[in-house]
């Protein structure tokens, strides 16, 4: 008799280890997942695979800068070789760079930064997360919000219009895929 192959999770946007990514890398490892810790800082993204395989988990740290449709493409790759565990199959969205700045002296550069972080990257790892899941009829993509995507806040402008962005992105391809088994 074959053994199951273990479900695997990636969680883009992990940082420090007492963040919502860690806690979510965690929790999915406690419950069987062997979890790909996606984030830009190869320390802390070590540190919390690190921290789950102490603990009798499975977890590997894949640096990744969301915003490079490169990186997120190699991360999906590897999220989808069927070894030990089978191919993913649950992807979570974190990235975000919630940052105040002064409306009247926000440069161009500092809104699309913190656009690139909070809606391009979820579009990235959303359309992979797509292209590779819909295939097989199956799959959960979540994407982490905030109240900013709802009502902006003074200084909060760009984190706020990214956070706006992803969550249409989230509900266009919740309408588009959810029919072919991808939530």
């Amino acid at each position: 008799m074959t053994q199951a192959k273990a479900p695997k999770a990636v969680v883009v946007g992990v940082g420090a280890e007492a963040g919502l990514g860690a806690a979510l890398c965690r929790r999915f490892a406690a419950e069987g997942h062997d979890v790909l810790v996606a984030g830009t800082t190869p320390a802390k993204i070590e540190a919390v695979a690190d921290s789950i395989r102490r603990a009798g988990g499975r977890a590997t740290a894949v640096p990744t800068d969301t915003t490079r449709e490169d990186q997120v493409a190699a991360l999906f790759d590897r999220a989808m070789i069927d070894g030990d565990s089978g191919p993913a199959d649950l992807v979570v969205y974190n990235a975000g760079n919630n940052r105040p700045h002064d409306f009247r002296t926000m440069s161009v550069e500092w809104f699309e930064d913190t656009w690139r972080v909070g809606c391009l990257g979820g579009f990235l790892v959303g359309r992979e997360a797509a292209r590779r899941l819909t295939p097989l009829g199956r799959g959960t993509v979540l994407f982490t919000g905030a109240s900013a995507s709802l009502r902006g806040r003074p200084s909060f402008a760009a984190f706020s219009a990214a956070k706006a962005g992803l969550r249409m992105v989230a509900q266009s391809m919740a309408r588009e895929f959810g029919p072919q088994g991808l939530h």
